[in-house]
């Protein structure tokens, strides 16, 4: 090949290159970091079933006339007549101090964040 015809090609090879990159890897990583974001919503949507049967049989607990008693007893202090209630108070003086805790952003390698990016992780929040 001659000098001139190699300076032709190569900027037009290395075109084609960035072009094949452009056009692959970008909707590539949009497509796994659709993946991920599917499987987190699977695992939300097993969550909210699971809480959702607890709320079900919570439901049925509360259409019984002993689960209503309880409630009434421990929560509103209700008795029956010719029982006494008594109610035993603790002093509220020891507030308990909360300490402040920073969240420093996490600290990754370079390559880590290189990686991330080029599979979509980036784009996944958790």
């Amino acid at each position: 090949m001659t000098r001139h015809r190699l300076q032709t090609v190569v900027p037009i090879g290395l075109m084609v290159v960035l072009a094949v990159v452009v056009t692959n890897v970008f909707p590539f990583r949009v497509m796994l970091a659709q993946e991920s974001k599917v499987e987190l919503a699977q695992a939300h949507l097993a969550t909210l079933q699971s809480d959702n049967a607890l709320l079900k049989n919570k439901v049925a607990a509360l259409s019984t006339e002993t689960e209503l008693e309880r409630i009434a007893r421990k929560d509103l202090g209700y008795v029956r007549e010719g029982e006494i209630a008594y109610v035993i108070t603790t002093p509220s003086d020891a507030v308990p101090v909360v300490e402040p805790t920073i969240v420093l952003p996490e600290r990754r390698p370079w390559w880590r964040m290189m990686t991330d990016f080029l599979t979509g992780e980036d784009l996944v929040s958790r």
